[in-house]
């Protein structure tokens, strides 16, 4: 019984993710939402999966996917991006709702609810189902450090592409506007936060180890 809870919840995550995504995919594929955004689908698909936020909860979706069929397991590429998804999840959560949210207003009531759900409702439940389920002595020095080199590839990736395309996916990497200095002050920071909260968690690893 246990086990298939824990199999069920995962499941109900990853399908949660993949349906809202897949929504806000055949939008972004259907409708140019703001005239700054690309013109063609394909921009617009570009666009859409170079957000962190679509990323970190793709990341969720896959390991939670991943736990759905093997529970127990302890893959090096599983646990990388086990910790992509929720600390990607957690950074994706804090920073909406404490410097994006009143800047950031979707142009529909389900666009809404998507934006809601990836922002707010995937995160508590990626976060609390692994408090309660883990897996746990998933983390270690190897595995954050395999998820920072994500985070660095991710980070190059986007200001490579916001050189040729002047699009950048959120406003405090924005070059166009605040300049690569800031920019790439910003981004460090995030980074930073990146590799406190993947520490944070493996320390949360260690006390439940201990019980």
């Amino acid at each position: 019984m246990y086990i298939m809870l824990k199999r069920n919840i995962n499941l109900f995550i990853a399908l949660y993710v993949l349906f809202v995504v897949g929504f806000e995919t055949y939008t972004y594929w259907h409708t140019q939402l703001r005239s700054w955004q690309p013109v063609t689908p394909i921009g617009r698909m570009v666009f859409y999966y170079s957000f962190f936020t679509v990323l970190s909860n793709l990341m969720l979706a896959i390991s939670c996917l991943w736990l759905a069929f093997s529970p127990n397991c302890n893959r090096f590429i599983f646990r990388v991006i086990r910790l992509n998804g929720l600390v990607g999840v957690i950074i994706t959560a804090v920073v909406y709702n404490s410097i994006l949210r009143g800047i950031h207003v979707p142009p529909n009531i389900f666009m809404r609810l998507a934006n809601e759900s990836l922002h707010v409702v995937i995160p508590l439940l990626g976060v609390l189902s692994w408090l309660i389920w883990g897996p746990f002595r998933r983390i270690n020095f190897r595995v954050i450090m395999g998820s920072l080199c994500t985070m660095l590839i991710y980070g190059i990736y986007t200001f490579v592409r916001g050189f040729f395309t002047q699009y950048y996916p959120y406003p405090f990497i924005n070059v166009t506007k605040i300049g690569y200095s800031q920019a790439l002050i910003n981004a460090g920071i995030v980074i930073l936060v990146f590799i406190g909260l993947a520490y944070l968690l493996w320390a949360i690893e260690c006390l439940r180890r201990q019980k």
